[in-house]
């Protein structure tokens, strides 16, 4: 017999993607709980079994993106490759990721925008970038052993890497006509990579 289907986990999935649509549309201020119920085509009650208030639901979509980001990073750090390569392929799994997420990027900007109002923003950014950092210095810092890479902090250039990220999304944001979102996060990283690198 086979086992059930987890409804839970589904009706879960289906509320935020539901809250996805209706954040990117109306925006965080705007958008009420109603909108999501019935953009899932749920009533208002059945959604609050799932989460007790909006701001659950978008901690929940913005943990569900960085969840997804960083998962290929974990996966990688047992992959028997160069530290530089490791790191390239990093870039160009999360970069995959964010090109998927580009409608998305609405409710990215509004989040950051609420990073010092509530702390429960900041606690699910603070923990993102923790866990960024937990796989990008082992990386670098194996390169360090290895000699592919100088003696360096490897925080500071993990946290580089990180800032080619969000500034460049920041770009993106305000001229996407210039700034061509995955060609210059892939670009940038490059160049803090390779300004590490130990050139024979």
């Amino acid at each position: 017999m086979s086992p059930k289907p987890d409804v839970s986990e589904k009706r879960k999935v289906q509320i935020l993607e539901a809250a996805a649509k209706v954040f990117a549309r109306l925006g965080f201020e705007r958008a009420r709980v109603d909108d999501i119920a019935g953009e899932a085509g749920l009533s208002k009650g059945t959604l609050y079994w799932y989460f007790d208030s909006k701001d659950a639901i978008i901690i929940a979509i913005m943990d569900q993106m960085f969840t997804r980001e960083l998962a290929h990073g974990r996966e990688l750090l047992e992959a028997d490759l160069p530290a530089k390569e490791k790191l390239l392929l990093l870039t160009r799994f999360a970069v995959e990721d964010i090109e998927k997420m580009q409608p998305l990027m609405p409710i990215l900007f509004e989040y950051w925008s609420l990073l010092l109002r509530r702390e429960k923003v900041k606690q699910v950014l603070n923990k993102y970038y923790k866990s960024f950092l937990e796989v990008m210095v082992p990386v670098i810092e194996h390169g360090i052993d290895l000699g592919e890479f100088r003696q360096v902090d490897a925080a500071t250039v993990a946290i580089a890497i990180g800032a080619v990220f969000e500034g460049t999304i920041v770009l993106w944001g305000a001229a996407p006509e210039v700034v061509d979102l995955g060609k210059h996060i892939q670009a940038g990283v490059r160049l803090v990579v390779e300004g590490i690198e130990v050139w024979v």
